[in-house]
């Protein structure tokens, strides 16, 4: 693993140094766009510490708000996973005028959001998130993060090369599953012996998290580096020996319960295969290294973005669990026809490698510098598989789209742009290092319809299906 992990960084430093030469190398100010508002200023000189490439499009400059403004939508979103679910989600961005030289080089200056959400299945996700991207005008980004994050029914496939097995359970011995959702007819049965295993794969959570994370802006805005902290308490329940409901129904109608046989995380803990069973603190320290040419960061037309991350269990922090993980992830946007359409050909790889000593509950984690997110699986990795499907020490992914913006219109004073997207994800996941093959691995496809608003806010609804399963995610933001 360190030989791995040395390899990695010396990778992401040879990228950096490359692109960030490639940066230094560009100049010029922007081209004066025939769509520029009556009055708008257009700016000839760079903004202090930022290259030529990170430059927005004459197009996106054009159609930047000036100022302050909110958007937010109520949340009104379906999860395979968590079933309907009803909230709230609102934004404030601050984007400033065009006569500061940051505005053409900048998403915003600063953006604050609040949700909260609550799902039939469960699920609960509360959030307040602040960014801002030059913190009072400097060369530093200032990230916090807090979240409530709870679910009755978290998914728990196994870890490691297990999980990349076919779907099968005790109850039905040698007799394995295609289909998820045959799967969950036969898993919610009621046994000959009164039990059920209608909760075997998953478990009940409830997590509070800070996350905090100061990035420093280097080689004209291209080269970042990123320290901060996690601090989340996991607080968990097994529902082995519980009485759950099944499938089954009395003379009335009404849904029969029985009691929980032993559940896959139940048997893991008792056989030693996991560690992490009896939850509780999970803090790390967060280091970071990333390579940034995107021109927009929400909605990218060109550009790369590759980060090297790494996070630290440490009973230095308070943390009762010690471990690492690294993750090499790399992001491409590229435009091949742009003054024919606004076509974007995007890409993400990513690579991750953990000790041994990871909680099984955080080994799903990939530690994105700018948004944590769990998988294999669900609507941010692998769509149209459970979420957390594929969970394991060593995680590979690969994620393709073409985003097509075939309409872009102003309604009630707001910008509005609407962008198919057809899509390909495959990944798996790896018990060690050397393992690592390009056999076996998982894919589903799809596509989508997304909706940018007001640049800056883009609103998703997927649609992902595999040979197993399939799922429609209505939610913010580009999976990548």
């Amino acid at each position: 693993m360190r030989r791995l992990a040395a390899r990695l960084v010396a990778l992401a430093l040879a990228l950096a140094l490359a692109v960030s030469g490639d940066a230094r190398a560009e100049e010029g100010a922007l081209a004066p766009p025939d769509s520029l508002p009556p009055g708008a200023l257009v700016l000839a000189r760079r903004a202090p510490g930022f290259g030529g490439a990170q430059r927005l499009t004459d197009d996106d400059y054009a159609r930047k708000n000036e100022g302050g403004y909110f958007t937010g939508l109520p949340l009104l979103a379906y999860d395979p996973n968590y079933g309907v679910g009803a909230g709230a989600r609102v934004y404030y961005y601050y984007d400033g005028y065009r006569q500061d030289p940051l505005f053409a080089y900048t998403p915003y200056l600063h953006r604050l959001f609040a949700q909260t959400f609550f799902s039939s299945g469960g699920a609960q996700d509360h959030v307040i998130d602040y960014d801002a991207p030059t913190f009072l005008g400097s060369l530093y980004r200032v990230r916090v993060t807090l979240e409530f994050e709870a679910a009755t029914d978290w998914p728990y496939f196994g870890v490691g090369s297990r999980s990349m097995a076919p779907l099968s359970f005790p109850g039905a011995p040698g007799r394995t599953f295609a289909k998820m959702s045959d799967y969950q007819t036969a898993t919610s049965a009621m046994q000959p012996d009164g039990t059920t295993y209608a909760r075997y794969n998953t478990f009940e959570f409830r997590r509070p998290v800070l996350q905090l994370a100061l990035e420093r802006l280097l080689a004209g805005g291209v080269l970042r580096s990123m320290v901060g902290a996690n601090f989340a308490y996991m607080d968990l329940h097994d529902y082995s020996g519980s009485s759950v409901p099944t499938s089954a129904t009395d003379p009335g109608g009404n849904t029969v319960r029985a009691p929980e046989a032993t559940t896959l995380l139940g048997a893991d803990c008792a056989t030693g295969r996991i560690i992490g069973c009896s939850g509780g603190w999970d803090n790390t320290l967060r280091l970071g290294l990333s390579v940034d040419t995107r021109d927009f960061e929400p909605d990218p037309n060109s550009g790369v973005y590759a980060e090297l991350s790494g996070e630290y269990g440490t009973r230095a922090l308070g943390s009762q669990y010690e471990y690492m993980r690294l993750m090499l992830s790399v992001r491409g946007f590229y435009s091949p026809v742009p003054r024919a359409a606004d076509l974007v050909l995007a890409l993400r790889g990513l690579y991750e490698v953990q000790s041994k000593r990871t909680p099984f509950f955080s080994q799903a984690e990939l530690p994105f510098i700018d948004d944590n997110h769990t998988g294999l699986g669900g609507f941010r990795t692998m769509r149209g598989f459970a979420q957390n499907r594929f969970v394991g020490p060593i995680i590979a992914l690969t994620n393709y789209e073409v985003r097509w913006t075939f309409a872009k219109f102003r309604a009630l004073g707001q910008g509005f742009g609407l962008i198919a997207v057809p899509f390909l994800d495959v990944g798996r996941v790896f018990d060690d290092v050397d393992q690592t093959t390009l056999a076996g691995w998982q894919r589903s496809q799809g596509a989508g319809l997304r909706v940018a608003w007001n640049e800056a806010t883009i609103i998703m609804a997927d649609y992902g299906f595999s040979d197993e399963d399939s799922g429609l995610y209505l939610n913010f933001n580009h999976i990548f």
